[in-house]
């Protein structure tokens, strides 16, 4: 990855930098001292999506009474996403891989009956 964020105004910067545009922060990508954020440390799942099963890791950034900002990816630390608390659950590695499991086993699943049903379709003659 070639990107950062900075600790101080949370813009995503490219790595190459010694110093944050936009807070002048000197950014220390390394050792004890180290003042970026280089990999999103996940410590809670969203649901975002109506209707959905899908699940995603993601970092709160801040709380309020009713909606949590997270981020998702370095880049929202920017900014974040809005999702209300109701929709933020405790991380789980174990529940999100088995979720994920099921849900790549059913797309494989509906993909072979989509090829199943399209190999009949061809075998159909016209009339």
């Amino acid at each position: 990855m070639n990107e950062v964020v900075c600790m101080s105004c949370h813009n995503c910067l490219p790595d190459d930098l010694s110093a944050c545009p936009g807070c002048g922060s000197e950014l220390i990508l390394a050792g004890d001292s180290k003042n970026v954020i280089d990999r999103l440390q996940p410590n809670c799942l969203i649901h975002r999506y109506e209707g959905s099963d899908l699940l995603e890791p993601a970092v709160i950034l801040k709380e309020t009474k009713l909606n949590c900002k997270v981020a998702t990816k370095l880049k929202e630390y920017a900014k974040p996403v809005t999702i209300p608390k109701a929709k933020v659950y405790a991380f789980d590695q174990k529940i999100l891989g088995t979720i994920q499991a099921l849900r790549n086993e059913r797309s494989a699943t509906i993909h072979r009956y989509d090829q199943l049903i399209q190999t009949h379709w061809q075998n159909l003659k016209l009339h």
